[in-house]
């Protein structure tokens, strides 16, 4: 440090100038212990100032450092332990990747996800990019809080090399203002040890899941459990079963909703799933499951590292079918926020599908990358998320329903009104709004 180095001559000189002449006398002598002592004192002085000086400069160049680093913001939801512990790791890797940014990411709870977003953008107080549900996301880009960056991307073939469902999540009139990041989607995730002592096979139909459901309840224990809280948790689950029983997309609400709401009905009934989904995240029905308390859940991939955590020995297959094997597209996007860094934060995604970090990171989390070639690398890895893998092909976006944002928020009401005896099957599926 130069400061040192100034710290060094000064010293020499003092000493030199004071010690430096050997005095023949006693007087002399005297004389050079007192301008000795009082040196010292100058010596000291002048020590604690450079040293105060130094740690000033210290203390600069550690401010320019900062400023020398452009901060790029993240908000998410993610929530599990593997979700923290991954996205953590993403963001220490881009810092030591490269010095021209500092990103960091908040946790933004879930059910608040929205809202915060909303109320940010009138106060101004936006992150740089969100990790959003991928439902959510075309609501907020008729808002007009997203950038567009389709020129930014437009040698990424995203409609060649992404999930179909996942994409049309990020575009609105063939411009993009996003990037599809992780998807995933639903299966039918079974205790192996409850089923073999019972002799159950892991169901295939409805049929088959009502009469396993029914055989694997004993005492505390349900058969089967799923979320049907009031949120789009709770939308996310209960639709498979509506598109199962053959109802068209464009027409949610028709006879074959009834038939879903009332087979799921029928197993609240004869008590082989408990009326406590109407209360229950997809998190809260995983705990549950690990407790001992269901037999068969219908979840994610991204409860997977928490089961494995507590040793529970479980299968995976697809969700049970009735009439249509269909599958509802989860995940989240990168969403870029207008009049933010957008530059930095591209760079942020460039770095998360370099190599592989994306499939590391999706092994971490249990889920799978957006982009076709890489989430088929995730199943060579990870054979367990194959049934997700291969689910992905013919899923559905919640988007390309129609009126979906006032069907979502209507679904979970209805369910809960007819689990709850206020309304039967019949007049809960009346209350859903015409697409």
């Amino acid at each position: 440090m130069k400061w040192q180095m100034k710290l060094d001559m000064v010293t020499r000189s003092i000493l030199t100038g004071f010690f430096g002449k050997r005095s023949e006398s006693r007087q002399g002598i005297t004389g050079s212990l007192k301008k000795g002592r009082k040196a010292c004192s100058y010596f000291l002085v002048l020590l604690m100032a450079v040293q105060i000086a130094g740690c000033g400069n210290q203390e600069s160049d550690g401010q320019e450092e900062s400023k020398a680093r452009e901060d790029l913001v993240l908000w998410s939801y993610y929530e599990t332990d593997a979700q923290r512990s991954g996205l953590d790791n993403l963001v220490d890797g881009f810092n030591q990747s490269q010095s021209q940014y500092r990103a960091s990411w908040k946790y933004v709870p879930m059910t608040d996800f929205d809202k915060q977003l909303s109320r940010s953008y009138t106060e101004q107080s936006l992150p740089d990019m969100v990790l959003i549900d991928n439902p959510d996301m075309p609501v907020f880009i008729r808002l007009g809080v997203f950038e567009d960056i389709t020129q930014q991307i437009e040698s990424w073939n995203l409609e060649e090399e992404y999930y179909k469902a996942a994409v049309e999540t990020v575009s609105l009139d063939g411009r993009y203002y996003g990037i599809p990041f992780i998807c995933n989607n639903l299966g039918l995730i079974y205790n192996e040890e409850m089923l073999k002592e019972a002799g159950v096979d892991p169901p295939g139909t409805w049929e088959e899941l009502k009469a396993a459901a029914k055989e694997l309840t004993s005492g505390q224990r349900k058969g089967f459990l799923m979320s049907a809280v009031d949120s789009e948790q709770g939308a996310f689950q209960i639709l498979p079963w509506i598109l199962s029983a053959g109802e068209n997309p464009d027409q949610i609400g028709g006879e074959k909703t009834k038939e879903a709401f009332e087979f799921l009905e029928s197993m609240v009934e004869d008590g082989s799933m408990s009326n406590e989904c109407i209360n229950l995240t997809q998190i809260d029905v995983a705990r549950k499951f690990i407790a001992g308390e269901a037999a068969m859940i219908e979840n994610g991939p991204w409860i997977l590292s928490m089961l494995q955590e507590a040793g529970i020995s479980y299968g995976i297959t697809k969700l049970p079918v009735n009439r249509v094997s269909s599958m509802i597209t989860g995940g989240e996007n990168i969403g870029f926020i207008k009049g933010k860094n957008v530059e930095g934060s591209l760079k942020f995604f460039q770095y998360c599908m370099n190599g592989e970090v994306m499939e590391s990171f999706c092994i971490k989390t249990g889920s799978l990358p957006a982009k076709i070639k890489k989430a088929k690398k995730v199943v060579k890895k990870d054979e367990q998320m194959r049934v997700f893998e291969e689910q992905m092909e013919k899923a559905v976006a919640r988007t390309s329903i129609p009126s979906w944002s006032a069907i979502s928020k209507q679904i979970p009401k209805s369910f809960y009104q007819m689990v709850s005896k206020e309304k039967t099957p019949e007049e809960a599926v009346e209350m859903l709004p015409e697409n």
